[in-house]
């Protein structure tokens, strides 16, 4: 028994210790979890608590302070979403002296529902009986935060650095698995840091007692700009690791048990979340009103921006909310494999669906119902591989139609939809990327903004659908010519822009050269036209006094209508 499970019967053989006299917790942790899912009887699980309005009551455990993190579930409980679904939802939080993990506290009874991460999977192949019942965020909010002046933005350079990550001490198990799982895809071995536990304070990273924290994105990078400072992010993704973020989650017992009342839950809280996320102010103000966050810090303006750092992480707009993919777990799955965190997987049992019919409550301990079922199975198992291997072949289809329509979703939030390549949308954050990594390693940074001289009268002239092929073909005659390093995008209409990592303003001014020189040799060919046009371009690169990417593409704006100012079809500098 190792990890969380371990941790728990820890934890609680600790807490039966010192329970005082005449006091009751329950019985000693080697009697009442001889697995996890003894934990709590069949009876027990399944007996309805209803409250004075006959409204089943429950219990969701959040794992931090109240923020716009759990919106959702707050819009639910104050819209009257539980209570419509026959509900009586007791929200708990954790923090200001109440250290509650949700994991935990589903396992033991203590609460019907939890709010955990991707981190829950390593539980379940641990042997806990856990199970998603809703993804949250699609994107994870984790990452590693330092100072720009600590000098420093990938893990590899950590060193001797003072570090304040979750990781046990005395060489114990870790509580964060994609914390560790990172660190390993880094190549940096835990056991080796200068690290002590962490008290999330930001206090700690300002004066230099720690120089790196693992924090939620959408709120600390907020405070550290209020002390004056600049915050630099090393997200698990440039390591390979791209899970999950928050997901709520219960016990299997209970979806075996109570399918309606589980059913009813995540349909009321997904509800909720759509609600919190097309009324951002009202719910913030809800939040800021009624709960009482971290600090005096965390205010209404906090708030509206932790609620558009979440809705890039839930992309709402690509993926229906709560929406869980196998597939994508499965990749989750094989990243924790391949770093030997876990060894077997399930995730059948580990991924809920609405659908799957829970086995039922006969009153059977759980090891006759698994014989009985198994006795079942062999009297019918010709019939029952046949139909489970077409289930199976409907599911793999199923799995590849919507990883497919993801896979669309995001090409067409990202991709223009007539030449292929990025976006303006996708552009504007490769640009502020490039110029932030630029402005702190003191690098190169350039910018070519280009448009095609003369296309409205082409337009009229000829027709839009050929004006179309013109477009087409400038974007693949000008990736031609480019590097693989170099950000190439659809501005909006006529106008494409290159993002130029690295690249001084000569190197620029040549990469420029080659478009306008390739584009005015290029003819484009229909039955019964060959035509050709020419490029009018603006070249700048990045100056000490740009305070912002944008800064950069204006002033190769101002060289473009240059340009066009001195006749069209030439390349112009900013000296």
């Amino acid at each position: 028994m190792t990890g969380l499970t371990a941790f728990l019967i820890w934890h609680f053989n600790i807490a039966w210790a010192s329970t005082a006299p005449g006091e009751t917790l329950g019985p000693p942790i080697n009697e009442a979890l001889v697995s996890a899912d003894d934990s709590l009887t069949d009876s027990d699980r399944s007996r309805p608590q209803v409250d004075e309005s006959g409204r089943e009551r429950v219990t969701l455990q959040l794992p931090w302070y109240p923020q716009f993190q759990f919106a959702g579930y707050y819009a639910a409980l104050e819209r009257g979403y539980y209570r419509d679904a026959g509900l009586d939802v007791e929200v708990r939080h954790t923090g200001s002296g109440t250290i509650a993990n949700p994991v935990e506290e589903v396992i033991f009874n203590r609460a019907e529902f939890g709010v955990s991460r991707s981190d829950l999977l390593v539980h379940h192949s641990e042997g806990l009986p856990v199970a998603v019942l809703a993804n949250i965020m699609q994107r994870s909010a984790l990452t590693f935060l330092t100072l720009e002046r600590y000098g420093f933005d990938r893990l590899e350079e950590i060193g001797d650095r003072p570090v304040s990550l979750p990781l046990m001490e005395n060489g114990e198990e870790h509580l964060d698995w994609e914390i560790l799982a990172t660190l390993y895809a880094a190549g940096v071995d835990p056991e080796q840091l200068n690290n002590a536990s962490p008290n999330w304070q930001v206090e700690g990273l300002i004066d230099g007692t720690t120089q790196l924290l693992p924090i939620f994105s959408t709120t600390l990078p907020y405070f550290i700009r209020q002390y004056g400072e600049e915050p630099v992010e090393i997200h698990p993704s440039e390591y390979g690791i791209d899970f999950y973020g928050d997901l709520l989650f219960t016990h299997q017992q209970l979806i075996e048990q109570r399918p309606a009342l589980v059913k009813a839950f995540r349909e009321a809280s997904l509800h909720g979340w759509r609600y919190a996320l097309t009324h951002i102010d009202e719910v913030a103000e809800l939040i800021d009103q009624r709960y009482e966050t971290q600090h005096a810090g965390y205010d209404i303006e906090l708030l509206r921006e932790e609620a558009q750092q979440l809705i890039a992480l839930m992309q709402p707009e690509l993926i229906e909310i709560g929406h869980i993919n196998p597939t994508r777990w499965e990749a989750i799955a094989h990243t924790y494999q391949s770093l030997d965190i876990i060894d077997e997987y399930d995730l059948e049992s580990f991924l809920y669906s609405p659908e799957r019919v829970p086995l039922a409550n006969d009153g059977f301990p759980n090891v006759w119902r698994w014989a009985m079922l198994a006795l079942s199975i062999l009297t019918v198992a010709v019939a029952l591989a046949f139909y489970l291997h077409m289930m199976n072949r409907e599911l793999r289809r199923e799995m590849q139609r919507r990883k497919s329509a993801e896979d669309a979703l995001r090409h067409q939030a990202e991709k223009d939809g007539l030449t292929g390549i990025d976006n303006r949308r996708l552009f504007e954050v490769r640009l502020q990327q490039e110029f932030d990594r630029a402005r702190r390693h003191g690098r190169a940074l350039s910018i070519i903004l280009f448009d095609v001289d003369h296309f409205k009268r082409f337009n009229d002239s000829h027709g839009h659908l050929l004006g179309d092929q013109v477009l087409i073909q400038i974007a693949t005659v000008t990736q031609a010519v480019l590097r693989s390093c170099d950000h190439f995008a659809r501005y909006g209409g006529e106008e494409f822009v290159v993002v130029l990592p690295d690249t001084d303003l000569a190197e620029a001014g040549m990469i420029a050269n080659r478009i306008w020189q390739a584009n005015r040799e290029h003819r484009v060919v229909t039955d019964s036209l060959v035509v050709g046009y020419t490029l009018s371009l603006g070249v700048a690169t990045i100056s000490l006094s740009d305070k912002h990417g944008h800064d950069l593409l204006q002033r190769a704006d101002t060289q473009l209508y240059r340009a066009k100012e001195s006749g069209r079809d030439r390349c112009c500098k900013a000296e």
